[in-house]
């Protein structure tokens, strides 16, 4: 009995050394992963104040993705080394050297850029939204050959310096304009410093100094940049903040709110009596619509090829930027959007050339129906338009006025017709109030 008694103590004993033993595993697993999560934490923020270059979110990512993926040259990190863009590559270290052959100044050596840039490189990688994997060297090196490339492109296409006869850049139909489209995508940017920087230590004696690069910049985009004539602004963060400056630039103020109310399509406006009129002379001033007394002035506006690209990546930019406070481009394309509901719609400012466009009026349709999906309008620019149009649309006083305008006021013979039947409405009753004056 003593014995069974020992024997009963013992297990217990083992049961309770395994439980002890298991306690301390999960505590070393425990321990493990805290250490685990610690390494990974971050002191810093992912991204700085100063960061004006992102990644395209998945949610607008997922649109088009075409619109925000370059076809031909990668400039900067995010797409730096893909395999179709490596072609390029070899063009870009030849406009290097072109540049560098050329040696237009006393600083033009590779040794002195390379300098300039190595100074501002922690700069640089505060621009861009996401952590730049790159070591100083690699980095250093990518913003010299892709900044001097893009400033060697600007001059070349503004024929400030020559042109090679075996530059496919401006012998090939297609690569100018696949190079414009490329160079706008809000993942293909440089910081605006670094180009600048560049460029002024590779200026001619004679070339002009003030807001020259941003001049051709915006030149080399005029034609993509919805046919609008450049109005620069002397300190963009990069090429897209410079295309979106400019198009903001003689954009007079407007209130802006968080609440907005959409607005009839064209068709329905018409039906209502609004008139739709091309504003003359406003090829610099896309945005400043109007609205007074029933007249809707649009200023026109060039649809190209590559239009839906460049409105989707300034509306991803100003999704992306935490300083740009009021959405002017998103604001637009929901103007758009409200007024162009149908191919109808989109056929009636084409030939009211307010849309200039070589596209279908199907095409143009379905460009702004879909624009602005998933994003947030968070200061509306269009408020105070959008109250007075919805005001006249819900006047039915407008409406009887445009159903007698166009039922019976439309052509001559309408209109004598409604006089012959108002003169015999009139006789009828003068000859019923004389047969009933009679009678009594």
């Amino acid at each position: 009995m003593a014995d069974n008694n020992v024997s009963d103590h013992s297990v217990v004993q083992i049961k309770d050394d395994d439980k002890d033993d298991v306690i301390a595993e999960d505590r070393n697993g425990v321990e493990l992963i805290v250490s685990s999560i610690r390494g990974k934490l971050h002191q810093n923020p992912p991204s700085t104040a100063r960061s004006c270059i992102f990644g395209i979110p998945n949610v607008l990512h997922r649109h088009n993705e075409k619109a925000f993926v370059p076809n031909l040259v990668s400039i900067g990190p995010f797409q730096h080394g893909k395999k179709n863009l490596k072609v390029m590559q070899e063009i870009k270290l030849w406009y290097l050297h072109c540049l560098l052959d050329r040696k237009p100044t006393s600083e033009t050596s590779l040794e002195y850029l390379v300098e300039a840039i190595k100074g501002m490189e922690q700069d640089c990688r505060d621009c861009y939204g996401e952590k730049i994997h790159m070591s100083s060297e690699k980095f250093v090196e990518m913003m010299v050959v892709d900044g001097c490339f893009i400033v060697e492109l600007f001059r070349k296409y503004a024929k400030e310096v020559p042109r090679n006869e075996d530059d496919p850049v401006f012998y090939t139909a297609w690569m100018k304009l696949a190079l414009t489209k490329d160079l706008f995508l809000l993942e293909n940017q440089l910081p605006w410093k670094v180009v600048d920087c560049l460029f002024h230590h590779t200026m001619e004696k004679d070339e002009p100094e003030s807001n020259a690069l941003l001049l051709l910049a915006l030149k080399f985009f005029e034609v993509s940049a919805f046919g609008q004539d450049p109005q620069p602004d002397p300190e963009p963060k990069h090429l897209l903040d410079g295309i979106r400056s400019s198009l903001l630039a003689s954009y007079p103020s407007q209130d802006t709110q968080r609440y907005w109310e959409p607005i009839p399509s064209v068709t329905e406006l018409l039906q209502a009596g609004v008139k739709f009129e091309r504003r003359s002379n406003t090829w610099d001033n896309m945005l400043d619509i109007t609205f007074e007394n029933g007249v809707m002035e649009i200023p026109p506006i060039s649809i190209e090829e590559n239009a839906e690209s460049l409105f989707r990546n300034l509306i991803a930019y100003e999704q992306c930027d935490p300083s740009i406070k009021s959405c002017n481009i998103a604001s637009y394309a929901v103007i758009l959007d409200n007024l162009i509901n149908t191919s109808k719609d989109a056929d009636f400012l084409i030939q009211k050339e307010i849309i200039v466009t070589k596209l279908s009026k199907e095409d143009i349709a379905c460009l702004f129906n879909r624009l602005y999906s998933d994003t947030i309008v968070g200061y509306f620019c269009y408020v105070e338009l959008t109250k007075n149009v919805n005001e006249y649309y819900q006047d039915r006083w407008h409406r009887w006025q445009t159903i007698l305008s166009r039922d019976y006021f439309s052509n001559p013979w309408s209109i004598f017709s409604l006089a012959a039947a108002l003169l015999i409405l009139g006789f009828t009753f003068l000859q019923t109030l004389y047969a009933l004056l009679t009678y009594y």
